[in-house]
């Protein structure tokens, strides 16, 4: 993978998209486009099993500090400021911080994103563990042991608000397997295989996603399984995107999309509604507002930044 800033960029707009567009017409075509934008967030699933796979031997204490500082840190302040500007209660800030809110609601829960990917940071390195040493049947028995929780769910149960990230687990150990078996490396040996693989897999899953749209597929068996549906999609976007370069400008907002998510989901309705107000003009209203977030989550990303430089600084100083 050569740009992984441009994918990241690409897929926080489409998150802010999938959350904050309001429509310019009454064109099916526009309503699909938002609708499929949520596939954002498995870019994102895809991107983080990637790297993860992509690294050497991980030292799994200290990669969790370093996770932890860069990740959950970010989502305790979000956190914090979600309970003043939404003003929970004491109950519900323990809940959402120690991940309760997200296992009881899933996706309806606060920043659902940031303790998911967390799950991913926390599972991905020991399943490359797993991997490393049981490498012919730990993929086959992962597969078959979600299949088999997923239908059971399904068919037996109402706890089905997890789905929103079980279900990416398919693309999740893709992104794994992509890294461990170089498949970039491999395509990119042929330009034509190259191109033929991108275009085949973003027009079936245009097609694929389009359908799923238009009939609301939906089976009684396997909740929520347009989620697996998406992934060929995804794919052809992967393999898009990162033949698309980046720049300072891309990699400052690539580089701050965990801060334009918290941002977006405490003040971005809020926002949107202000801009519309006295903008109303639909589309421009669209385009302000999400410049408007972007800036601001550079800004945060960079405070953020300066605060993990001064601890680290700290750190090497009490050596």
């Amino acid at each position: 993978m050569q740009n992984k800033k441009t994918i990241m960029l690409f897929s926080a707009v489409c998150i802010l998209i999938f959350h904050l567009w309001i429509y310019v017409t009454d064109l099916q075509i526009e309503m699909y486009l938002r609708q499929v934008c949520v596939i954002g967030v498995d870019l994102f699933f895809f991107l983080s099993a990637y790297s993860i796979s992509k690294r050497g031997k991980i030292e799994y204490k200290s990669f969790m500090i370093d996770r932890f500082y860069k990740v959950y840190f970010k989502f305790i302040i979000f956190s914090i400021v979600g309970a003043l500007y939404l003003n929970w209660d004491g109950i519900q800030f323990i809940k959402v911080i120690m991940g309760i809110d997200f296992f009881e609601k899933g996706g309806g829960s606060f920043l659902w994103f940031l303790p998911s990917i967390m799950l991913v940071y926390l599972i991905v390195p020991l399943y490359k563990k797993m991997d490393e040493k049981y490498s012919k049947i730990t993929p086959f028995l992962t597969i078959l042991l979600y299949l088999f929780i997923s239908i059971i769910v399904s068919l037996f149960t109402t706890y089905t608000s997890l789905f929103i990230f079980t279900n990416r687990i398919p693309i999740i150990l893709l992104g794994y397997y992509f890294a461990k078996h170089n498949i970039f490396t491999y395509l990119n040996d042929t330009k034509v295989r190259y191109w033929i693989t991108t275009m085949i897999t973003l027009i079936f899953g245009i097609i694929i996603s389009y359908l799923v749209y238009v009939n609301h597929f939906r089976v009684v068996w396997y909740k929520d399984i347009f989620y697996i549906l998406y992934i060929p999609l995804c794919i052809g976007l992967v393999l898009l995107l990162d033949k698309i370069g980046t720049n300072k400008l891309s990699n400052s907002i690539g580089s701050s999309t965990l801060e334009l998510y918290g941002l977006q989901m405490i003040f971005g309705f809020k926002v949107a509604n202000l801009v519309f107000k006295y903008i109303n003009i639909k589309l421009f209203s669209n385009i302000v507002t999400m410049i408007f977030l972007i800036i601001i989550a550079i800004v945060v990303r960079y405070i953020f930044d300066l605060q993990d430089k001064l601890r680290f600084s700290t750190t090497i100083r009490s050596r």
